[in-house]
């Protein structure tokens, strides 16, 4: 693998470093007709699979590759060079977008293998259009931005999801999380201690019937709150007393009042 990656000025101004970063790279390695994805994913490493597939749709939508995604492969254009050159000399002719577009189906393909539903695709588009129209005459790849805009989304999505659960009140069969788990485990708290426990808790909670967004929190007080008052109550049950005499207590046991002012009179008369 190099050490360095190479590209010409001139491109970068015109397609971004990106790619031509990638098109440096598969001139250098064009051996063969085309050139397998897989090829493409082990010679540029720095970029996520999808990343890269994002990248090389947006030279392909420039004309600037070939990217077939059912075969897995790419091929350079003949005169990709002079392309790069008459986008950098055409910026301002190139088309804006216009209310009928739609993402390619290479796009939605991509975005779907990533675990995006299509209806939430589907949405985007309105959202995303009316965002490029307001910015008309800018040098982009519609398709290019389309998968960004889409996964930042979807990723905000996602954790909106994560945030917002709704509290609940304690099943049956309810049982601590495996984080939970960990948790009580390094306390010093064993399994045991928390199954024979369990069912306790689960009894008052249902009877209770309130609703809490985590019950992880509820049973981890609970139970280091059971485990300290089960170590007290054994601790006291290992106590012996013992009945100490104070010779200088003056509320004595009757079996020792008379020695206590035996003992008063003597002080008194020493001054001691």
């Amino acid at each position: 693998m190099d050490k360095y990656y190479k590209f010409e000025k001139e491109i970068a101004e015109s397609v971004g470093i990106e790619g031509a970063i990638i098109l440096q790279w598969v001139k250098d390695n064009e051996t063969a007709t085309y050139i397998k994805l897989e090829k493409v994913f082990s010679g540029l490493p720095f970029w996520t699979e999808t990343d890269l597939v994002s990248h090389l749709l947006d030279l392909h939508q420039k004309g600037l590759l070939n990217v077939d995604l059912d075969k897995k492969r790419i091929s350079k254009e003949s005169n990709a060079k002079s392309k790069v050159l008459q986008i950098n000399n055409k910026t301002t002719s190139r088309a804006n977008i216009d209310n009928t577009w739609q993402p390619s189906e290479d796009v939605v393909e991509i975005l779907t293998r990533s675990g995006i539903n299509e209806d939430f695709i589907n949405e985007l588009i309105p959202e995303f259009i009316v965002y490029w129209t307001e910015r008309p005459g800018t040098l982009v790849s519609y398709n290019s931005k389309f998968i960004e805009h889409v996964r930042l989304k979807w990723a905000q999505h996602s954790a909106e999801i994560h945030t917002k659960n709704e509290p609940s009140t304690i099943d049956s069969g309810w049982y601590p999380s495996d984080d939970c788990m960990d948790i009580i485990q390094m306390t010093g708290i064993e399994k045991e201690f928390v199954d024979q426990y369990l069912p306790e808790f689960i009894l008052y909670w249902k009877e209770d019937g309130r609703a809490f967004v985590s019950w992880d929190v509820k049973f981890l007080d609970f139970i280091k709150r059971k485990s300290n008052f089960t170590l007290e109550d054994v601790s006291k049950e290992h106590t012996q007393k013992f009945d100490f005499y104070n010779p200088y207590d003056e509320t004595g046991t009757a079996e020792n009042k008379g020695d206590n002012a035996a003992l008063s009179k003597l002080r008194n008369k020493y001054k001691i």
